[in-house]
């Protein structure tokens, strides 16, 4: 009796509508790619229910004529590829050939589409995965896709559907993620008949990362723009302070595919390195553009993840650009007691509480490779300042990428190719569900957010208010107070300051690679568990290498009688606990592990607060803070320095309003 079967169309669309829609934000991914792919500058999505019930997603891209039209939902038909050969060098957003056919099969879908010089356009309905009708309408350019009534026949994966509200969340989130990417197409967000999202679409990154977040955020990035070793990193680095406490808002990009990264993550973590607090992740948007053949984008149903030839080239690439934009930036902290300004900043703070797992990027492990501190810029960073210009699909249905410019093109392979026709500056209105509106009619003006010259302070001007400011006196023996040329008082923690000011001294002995032991007076005993010790006996000759001198002494004891010379002898203790337990339990690199220990050492040997000091011993602090690559935050993320200004003070008074 045979016990393989061969599964009916229906079952096998069912199947691969589970691989393709997981919810309904699945549905809006697939649609929007397709209207991406399809050359659309305007794209609106509209949902009703958390698109469960409705969705809508609309654009003015090249449309079908009635063939492609019906073929579209065949599966594995596509218009990206022709030949396996193409598979490994996809220029789209994607080749998913069962898109349709898998929505048809969970839902009841109507795909109206047009082509620009048609006289008519074409209207096709499916239930179920059944074809229902094809009939000529009238309709605008480009195409329309309404689904409706998701997984109605599919009661299993039905109940698996969270609130309307939650699914909302996550169709939101992708929006805004498509906003921050694609800066030359006009993106439209429509809930429950309420417009959330009209990004302008004019291949401005700014305008896109002010109408998804706001000024606050807007005023606390930099942006990145450069070229390591042949590949293109921009976006937008964070400023220390608006850091989230997950990797949520952590936005990766590869040509302009959103995407996973471990690679990425972790170089991200190494750049942001001792400038955050634990447990605390840098605001990051990066669009890295490299040559398709050098990564593969079919390793997961998504695309949500993809592999990389040559992670390190990536690693290095990304961590010296974010490296390279912090540098020259002042990340002194400005204090203010307005509420506004406090409740602004809580409502970006707590904006997004929803992420697909499919774009949630994974807790990151160290993928081996630990980039230096740079002294210097590396030679092959290439930087600009020019915006995106516009893609033109007028000739073709294929992707281009809108990032490159001429200059990139003489650097990057030649399947890289752009236009530079302009895209005008339209935004598509959706309001009314019965009638159909035309796309090229704008809504209303977009105005560009003005950003204050205040809010970009180079780290040599504020470096230079350090040194010309005069010292007040300090408070409660522990907060250096200090009033600048430009009427703004300044607070820097003494303890802080002091522990930053010995931790990069340590770090610069520990990179001249001078391998110098001291040894101690008097062993340092230390009882560890087993597991620790085993672990310290296998790695005897590496501990050894760095300046230790360490024997058994039986059972859960060892004596440290030789340390490295970075090492303060008072705080043996604690930084080699600190050390093992970097190196072992947090599979830190060895390297890792003993810059963390000297941070811990740094701090037991640094000035507490409390301690009183002469005007002398600060005014030493001061210059040789101002000597510091960081001279803003501490081994463990804290800050150093915060000003209040004038204004804020007079406020408070009441002296001005």
């Amino acid at each position: 009796m045979s016990r393989i079967h061969v599964l009916d169309a229906a079952t096998a669309n069912a199947i691969a509508a589970g691989e393709v829609i997981e919810r309904p934000m699945s549905i809006v991914k697939e649609l929007m790619e397709n209207s991406i792919d399809a050359g659309a500058t305007q794209i609106t999505v509209e949902i009703k229910d958390g698109g469960i019930t409705f969705i809508r997603v609309r654009d003015n891209g090249c449309g079908m004529d009635e063939e492609d039209a019906k073929n579209a939902f065949i599966c594995h038909a596509t218009s990206k590829i022709t030949s396996l050969d193409e598979l490994f060098s996809l220029h789209s957003m994607g080749f998913r050939g069962e898109a349709l056919a898998s929505i048809s099969a969970a839902a009841k879908v109507t795909l109206t589409t047009k082509e620009p010089l048609a006289e008519r356009g074409t209207c096709i309905r499916y239930e179920g995965g059944q074809f229902i009708s094809c009939t000529p309408v009238g309709a605008s350019s480009g195409t329309t896709v309404e689904v409706s009534d998701l997984f109605y026949n599919l009661p299993a994966r039905f109940k698996f559907l969270k609130k309307d509200q939650t699914e909302a969340n996550y169709i939101q989130v992708l929006v805004e993620r498509f906003i921050l990417c694609h800066t030359d197409i006009s993106f439209k967000f429509i809930k429950n008949g309420k417009t959330i999202l009209n990004s302008p679409g004019n291949c401005d990154p700014a305008s896109a990362l002010y109408t998804v977040y706001g000024k606050e955020i807007v005023n606390n990035c930099r942006p990145i723009d450069c070229t390591i070793d042949g590949i293109t990193v921009k976006g937008f680095a964070g400023l220390p302070h608006i850091s989230r406490a997950s990797r949520s808002e952590q936005i990766i990009f590869v040509n302009q595919r959103l995407i996973r990264s471990k690679t990425i993550s972790a170089a991200i973590d190494a750049a942001y390195t001792n400038m955050l607090m634990k447990g605390k992740y840098a605001f990051v948007i990066l669009d890295i553009l490299m040559p398709s053949s050098d990564l593969d984008v079919n390793v997961h149903p998504q695309k949500a993840e993809v592999r990389f030839s040559n992670e390190s080239v990536i690693y290095r690439a990304v961590y010296h650009a974010i490296m390279n934009t912090l540098a020259q930036e002042s990340m002194s902290v400005d204090y203010s007691f307005s509420k506004e300004d406090k409740a602004e900043k809580n409502q970006v703070e707590e904006k997004k509480e929803a992420v697909h797992e499919a774009i949630k990027p994974e807790p990151v492990r160290d993928p081996g490779f630990v980039a230096p501190l740079p002294q210097t810029p590396p030679k092959a960073v290439s930087s600009s300042a020019s915006s995106y210009p516009p893609k033109d699909f007028t000739s073709s249905i294929g992707y281009k990428n809108a990032y490159f410019t001429e200059s990139t093109l003489q650097e990057t392979p030649s399947s890289y190719s752009v236009s530079s026709t302009d895209i005008p500056n339209l935004v598509s209105p959706v309001e009314n569900d019965k009638q159909e509106p035309s796309l090229s009619e704008p809504e209303k003006e977009f105005t560009q957010p003005e950003l204050p010259a205040s809010a970009f302070t180079s780290k040599e001007e504020s470096l230079s208010e350090l040194l010309s400011s005069r010292v007040i006196g300090t408070l409660f023996d522990t907060y250096i107070l200090m009033e600048s040329p430009d009427k703004q008082l300044l607070m820097i923690d003494q303890h802080a300051a002091h522990e930053k000011i010995l931790y990069e001294k340590l770090v610069d002995k520990e990179q001249k690679k001078e391998v110098v032991s001291q040894p101690l007076l008097a062993p340092v005993i230390i009882s560890m568990s087993r597991s620790d010790i085993s672990f310290i006996e296998e790695n005897m000759e590496q501990l050894t290498g760095i300046g230790f001198e360490i024997s058994s002494l039986g059972d859960n004891d060892l004596a440290i009688r030789s340390i490295p010379a970075q090492i303060e002898p008072e705080s043996v203790r604690e930084s080699f606990i600190a050390m093992v337990d970097e190196w072992m339990h947090a599979s830190k690199t060895q390297k890792d592990a003993l810059i963390l220990s000297l941070a811990t050492s740094a701090c037991k040997a640094a000035v507490k607060g409390h301690d009183k000091l002469h005007d002398i011993e600060i005014q030493g602090l001061i210059e040789q803070l101002s000597k510091l690559r960081d001279p803003y935050h501490c081994p463990h993320g804290r800050p150093i320095l915060i000003r209040l200004s004038q204004n804020e003070i007079e406020k408070e008074f009441k002296r001005i309003v």
